[in-house]
């Protein structure tokens, strides 16, 4: 698999996945101009995407999304808990919508999603392989519950959310009361140190690359996730870098390209 973040955050959310059969999104929440322009950086066709995964129908991961499937007519995969929801909000979409209650494959690509707690209606992340190469995508997560851990574990590369400091987080002026304890509610985003305690889990079950995605623009800097990550790993004999390789999924910019190869793909 090939295997890139096209966008992280607040402002819009997207990445992209390549088998050897099967090109696909998950999320599109930036406007088609500013996909169309990552693509071409990594040398895809727009129209040669199988299919966009919806994690869940907040704007952030799918205000780009109609625009993309009907230029280019591609479907549209979400949960079908959500599907009232995207009745209303992608109507010029609906006949390209096909809705998930279980496993599904895109080309040579296995699709499992699962739950997540988040302030949505629905919301999923997604355990996504090609053969026994397997990748993991959870962001907007509250909490890191025992059911995300289990659909994840061993994954050799995971987006997993490092969103708040809870001390910026609080202290943001244009934050009003409500909106910080939403955020820092189980059902919110994931804090540094939560994220961090959850890396420490997937290191004992395998994982190797852990991107720290949907960094909040007001409430967290990248040297802090990454600085407040990488000490607490320190204090339990893991080592960035040695261990484990914290990478970052950037706001409004393409991240780094990953490769996971197959072994045993006949």
């Amino acid at each position: 698999m090939r295997i890139c973040n096209l966008a992280s955050g607040s402002s819009g959310n997207c990445t992209y996945i390549e088998s050897e059969k099967a090109r696909i999104l998950i999320d599109v929440g930036k406007p088609l101009a500013y996909v169309l322009d990552a693509l071409n950086s990594l040398g895809v066709a727009p129209d040669s995407i199988n299919a966009i995964l919806i994690t869940h129908e907040h704007a952030d991961h799918i205000k780009g999304v109609a625009k993309y499937a009907r230029a280019f007519n591609i479907p549209i995969y979400a949960h079908s808990y959500i599907s009232e929801i995207l009745f209303h909000q992608l109507p010029t979409v609906r006949d390209l919508i096909n809705y998930f209650d279980s496993d599904f494959d895109i080309g040579d690509l296995h699709i499992q999603p699962f739950p997540v707690p988040h302030d949505s209606k629905y919301c999923v992340g997604y355990r996504i392989s090609e053969s026994d190469a397997v990748m993991s995508i959870v962001t907007d997560i509250g909490y890191f519950t025992d059911t995300v851990y289990e659909a994840i574990k061993s994954s050799a590369l995971v987006f997993l959310e490092a969103n708040y400091d809870p001390e910026m987080l609080m202290s943001y002026p244009n934050y009003p009361p409500f909106l910080k304890k939403r955020i820092a509610s189980n059902n919110g985003h994931l804090s540094n140190l939560d994220c961090a305690k959850a890396i420490e889990k997937l290191v004992h079950s395998g994982t190797r690359l852990v991107v720290l995605s949907h960094i909040s623009e007001h409430s967290n800097t990248v040297n802090l996730a990454v600085n407040t990550i990488a000490n607490y790993l320190e204090s339990k004999n893991i080592i960035p870098n040695v261990n484990v390789r914290l990478d970052i999924a950037h706001h409004e910019q393409r991240g780094t390209i990953f490769r996971i190869n197959p072994t045993n793909k006949n």
